[in-house]
C-alpha cells in the first residue's frame, strides 16, 4: 500500500487536502473489487470506498494483479489517519492497514494554501463599563464561519460563556464577548468551524493589564 497527500486547488476557492491511496489486487475468480477505508484517529471518523472489476476486465485479467488508486478522501492538516484495504467479497476478515500523518501547518505548501493553518490576526477593546470584550478578526479565510469565546486557561483552556458562531458575512464586525471578572487566566481564542482547526488565542490580562 502506497499514501500520499496531494492539494486541490480550485480557481477562486480555497484549497483542500486529499489522500491518495494505491494498492494491488491479485484478481481471483470470485474477488470482484476493493474496498479502501480511512479512520481518523482524532475524531473516529471514517469514510469508505468501493472500487469495483468490471465483469469484462475481471474475465480478461483473471489470475493477474491490477492496480487500485483512489484519491478523493479529504483530510485535515496533521491529521492522523488509519488506512484499511480488503478484497470484495472479504475471505477470513484478512485486510491491509497502514497508519498515516497528514503534513501539518509546519509544511511550507501546507501553511501557504490551507486555510485552516493562516496565521490570522485578533485585536480587542474592553469596555469596563459595560463588561464587555469586543474582538475583531482579520487575514482570514473570509468563506469559512468563525468561532469565538473568552475562556480560563489552566492544564486547558475553560469555557467562560458561550461560545459565539460568527457568520463569514459578519467576520469585518467586531464581537462583543461578556466578561465577569479581567482575571490574569482569562483569554480570547478564535477558530474556524471546520474540523481539527487550528486556533488563535490572546490572553492579554496575565501580566495584570
Amino acid at each position: 500500500m502506497k499514501l500520499w497527500t496531494a492539494m486541490k486547488c480550485i480557481e477562486g476557492s480555497r484549497c483542500s487536502l486529499h489522500l491518495s491511496v494505491k494498492g494491488t489486487l491479485q484478481l481471483e475468480e470470485n474477488i470482484s473489487g476493493m474496498e479502501i477505508c480511512t479512520l481518523s484517529m482524532d475524531t473516529q471518523k471514517s469514510q469508505c470506498v468501493k472500487v469495483k472489476i468490471s465483469r469484462n476486465a475481471h474475465v480478461k485479467l483473471a489470475g493477474r494483479k491490477v492496480r487500485v488508486q483512489f484519491n478523493c478522501f479529504e483530510v485535515s492538516a496533521g491529521q492522523h489517519i488509519h488506512v484499511t484495504m480488503r478484497t470484495i467479497p472479504n475471505y477470513c476478515g484478512v485486510n491491509l492497514g497502514q497508519e498515516y500523518y497528514v503534513e501539518d501547518c509546519r509544511n511550507t505548501d501546507v501553511e501557504k494554501n490551507i486555510p485552516d493553518c493562516f496565521a490570522g490576526k485578533m485585536t480587542y477593546d474592553v469596555n469596563r463599563a459595560r463588561k464587555t470584550i469586543s474582538v475583531n478578526i482579520s487575514n482570514v479565510d473570509p468563506g469559512i464561519d468563525y468561532y469565538v469565546r473568552l475562556c480560563h486557561q489552566w492544564f486547558v483552556c475553560e469555557d467562560v460563556g458561550p461560545v459565539t458562531l460568527v457568520p463569514r458575512k459578519d467576520l469585518r464586525k467586531a464581537i462583543s464577548l461578556p466578561y465577569t471578572n479581567l482575571l490574569p487566566c482569562l483569554c480570547i481564542e478564535a477558530w474556524p468551524a471546520v474540523s481539527d482547526a487550528r486556533r488563535m488565542q490572546l490572553c492579554p490580562f496575565k501580566n495584570g493589564k
